[in-house]
C-alpha cells in the first residue's frame, strides 16, 4: 500500500505524503518505542516540520490511531496472498474460511511493527491497541463483509440471498468476525490460544465456517 498515490484508512483518505509521514512514523515508534518517540522524533525522521507533520496528521496520539490504522489495513489486505483464486478448480469454500483465520494469526498477529512494539513497551502498545480500536473497525468491518460477499458469490451451496439482505448480513457478520479478528491481535496472549496451523483451522471450522457460510 505504500507504493499507492492515495489510500482510505478509517475512512480518511491519505495521500502519498501522509503514507510516507506514517511508515517513517512507524519505523521510529517501532525503534524508540511509544513512551519513547515524539512528534519531533518523527518530524526529524521524516525531513519535514513538527508543524508539517501536525497539519498533515495531528497530534501524537492521532498519529498513532494513523499508523495503527494503515498497519491493520494493510495487514487485512495481504492476506489475499494466502487465498486460492476463485476461478481455481481447488477452491473450497470451508478452506477459504480457514485461510482466513490463518492468516489472521501468521500475518497480523506477528506482524514485525506490532511484535517490536509489543517487545519494548508491552503496557503501552495493548494500552494503544485497545484505545485506537474504533478507529480502524469500521474498515475492517467493511474488508470482511467485502471477503463474506466474494465468499458467498464464488460458493455454489450458498442459500439464495438478495441484494438488500447480502448487504445488511455481509456488514452484521463482518463487524462480528472483525472484531474477533481484531481481538486476537489486540491480546496475542489470550484465549483462544492457538499455536499450530491444524489448531487455528480447527477453531476456524468450529466458530467461523457456521457463522459465515449462509447454506
Amino acid at each position: 500500500m505504500s507504493d499507492a498515490s492515495e489510500a482510505t484508512t478509517a475512512g480518511r483518505e491519505f495521500d502519498a505524503e501522509d503514507i510516507r509521514l506514517i511508515e517513517t512514523a512507524a519505523a521510529v515508534f517501532a525503534s524508540r518505542g511509544i513512551k519513547g518517540t515524539s512528534t519531533d522524533d518523527i518530524a526529524k525522521a521524516a525531513g519535514v516540520t513538527r508543524v508539517t507533520l501536525y497539519r498533515r496528521l495531528g497530534t501524537r496520539d492521532e498519529v498513532l490511531r494513523a499508523m495503527y490504522a494503515h498497519e491493520t489495513q494493510r495487514l487485512m489486505m495481504s492476506l489475499n496472498d494466502r487465498f486460492i483464486p476463485f476461478e481455481s478448480l481447488e477452491w473450497d469454500a470451508v478452506r477459504h474460511v480457514e485461510d482466513l483465520l490463518v492468516g489472521t494469526v501468521f500475518d497480523i498477529r506477528d506482524s514485525e511493527l506490532l511484535r517490536r512494539l509489543v517487545e519494548m513497551d508491552r503496557a503501552e502498545a495493548m494500552a494503544m491497541l485497545a484505545t485506537q480500536s474504533d478507529s480502524v473497525l469500521g474498515a475492517i468491518t467493511e474488508l470482511v463483509a467485502e471477503f463474506l460477499r466474494n465468499t458467498w458469490d464464488a460458493d455454489v451451496h450458498t442459500r439464495p440471498i438478495g441484494d438488500d439482505e447480502v448487504q445488511r448480513l455481509s456488514r452484521e457478520i463482518g463487524a462480528v468476525v472483525g472484531r474477533f479478528l481484531h481481538s486476537l491481535v489486540v491480546m496475542p496472549d489470550g484465549p483462544p490460544v492457538v499455536e499450530s496451523e491444524e489448531q487455528i483451522r480447527a477453531l476456524a471450522r468450529r466458530a467461523l465456517v457456521p457463522m459465515i457460510l449462509q447454506r
